[in-house]
């Protein structure tokens, strides 16, 4: 989602009037230039991207100092709307969905709808419209509050500043290793498993050093003397390499049944996690 940029402009009284025109992107800039009329500026705009089947598609609503424009999914005209008294533009949203309607006295007059992750943008878009048909039916300049404010946790912005560092200071945040203690009650009813599958480790890591323990002694008993011209004493070879064969498939096996006693315990207690969380939702 392109980012809003507005610029604040101090008067006397320590009003904060209305902002320069932000940045549209490259490919609606040259469709919306003659739309506007001489003098008139935007003050935000939102990039649509589902049409009324809810299909993705590409259309703009952009707030100016004087009218409301819209270009429809799908379609190649204009719209426009002169700001006046009775007008409201209302917003709502849905499984993901995000919907701005436009409405009078009479009823409906336009509705676009977009993914959630332009929110921030639809609600700059009312925020502006607010401003400037208050400004209009009152005859007053547009007058804003010194400081933006974060919409989800409603901390203020720095000027200029489009993300807030305590929600972002949040989600980078990790979370605590004490967390895994939150689930113990989930792991103990299969604490015999856990057991097993640790001393199936320790079990396995041992088999895993018996190896180095039988090529010593294959090297200084076997490989040196038959290097220094003595026979090589077959029995003793055969003794050596069956105990590393037998340590390898050891190791092995007992490898194989931790990874499966503790996989089973794995999905099973993600098992018992989703039907509990499932469990709550519903009882909410």
């Amino acid at each position: 989602m392109q980012a809003l940029r507005y610029t604040r402009v101090m008067t006397p009284n320590a009003q904060n009037l209305a902002g320069n025109e932000p940045a549209l992107p490259s490919r609606w800039a040259t469709e919306v230039e003659p739309q506007l009329a001489t003098g008139e500026k935007t003050q935000a705009w939102l990039e649509i991207d589902l049409d009324s089947r809810l299909q993705f598609a590409n259309g703009l609503v952009i707030v100016t100092d004087k009218h409301l424009l819209a270009r429809a999914p799908g379609e190649t005209t204009w719209n426009e709307w002169p700001l006046r008294a009775g007008l409201k533009l209302n917003h709502l949203d849905h499984a993901g969905v995000g919907t701005l309607e436009l409405i009078d006295e009479q009823g409906r007059l336009a509705c676009w709808r977009y993914t959630l992750g332009h929110n921030l943008a639809a609600l700059r878009v009312i925020t502006e419209f607010d401003l400037h048909l208050q400004s209009l039916i009152t005859g007053q300049p547009v007058v804003r509050s010194q400081e933006d404010f974060c919409p989800k946790c409603k901390a203020p912005l720095e000027p200029g500043q489009d993300e807030c560092p305590i929600c972002t200071r949040e989600i980078s945040t990790p979370p605590s290793t004490w967390t895994l203690l939150r689930l113990w009650r989930f792991a103990k009813p299969y604490k015999s498993q856990l057991l097993a599958g640790f001393l199936l480790t320790l079990a396995s890591t041992a088999a895993t050093l018996v190896a180095p323990y039988l090529t010593m002694p294959l090297m200084d008993k076997v490989l040196i003397p038959f290097q220094n011209g003595q026979p090589i004493d077959w029995t003793l070879v055969s003794t050596y390499l069956g105990g590393l064969f037998a340590a390898a498939l050891v190791a092995w096996l007992l490898g194989w049944l931790r990874t499966y006693i503790l996989a089973l315990v794995s999905e099973r207690i993600g098992r018992d996690l989703r039907t509990t969380t499932y469990e709550h939702l519903l009882g909410l």
